[in-house]
């Protein structure tokens, strides 16, 4: 690959990195080819970007931002790295859902608000609710006082029907008019 390809890439990387709202990165060994299409298309219908890239490559992608510390879990065998564009969570979810089906992939680590987390952070994540979760949270918790103020409502109608019907069925079994 020539140094201006690289370069690129490099950029690309960084720019990624500066806009997600998460990322987390993978050890993908032992993955078989099926495994990974399932993977990679789990993140595609969550609009979540993943590549593989060569650790010194991501590690200049890291260099001299605010997020450098993450580059210590970059080791080893080439990294995943898992973009969440829109979110942090859902891309722990996935990947955390994923792996109780498929022991080969190991969390190596992630970025979170530009500061690095360790796999346990990830996986701290990946039990929190997303953002679609806490956003229908929030319309039930708005829509719970008017809830409340209709159930208020009606709740005194009804016991008045209620005792207007059992008038009636009364007064029908003793046959007195009304």
């Amino acid at each position: 690959m020539l140094r201006d390809q690289k370069d690129q890439i490099v950029k690309q990387m960084r720019d990624d990195v500066a806009n997600a709202a998460g990322v987390l990165f993978l050890d993908f060994t032992g993955l078989t080819v099926a495994e990974a299409d399932v993977l990679r298309g789990k993140y595609r219908e969550a609009n979540i970007g993943y590549r593989v890239f060569k650790n010194t490559l991501m590690l200049r992608a890291l260099a001299d931002t605010p997020y450098e510390a993450a580059g210590g879990c970059l080791k080893g065998t080439p990294t995943g790295v898992v973009i969440g564009r829109e979110d942090p969570v859902t891309p722990a979810k996935i990947t955390f859902e994923f792996i109780k089906d498929c022991k080969h992939i190991r969390v190596k680590g992630g970025i979170l608000d530009n500061a690095a987390m360790d796999p346990s952070q990830v996986e701290d994540l990946s039990k929190m609710p997303s953002r679609e979760e806490m956003q229908a949270g929030i319309v039930l918790q708005a829509l719970s006082p008017g809830r409340n103020l209709a159930g208020q409502i009606k709740n005194p109608a009804g016991q008045i029907v209620g005792a207007i019907e059992a008038l009636v069925e009364k007064l029908e079994e003793t046959g007195e008019a009304a």
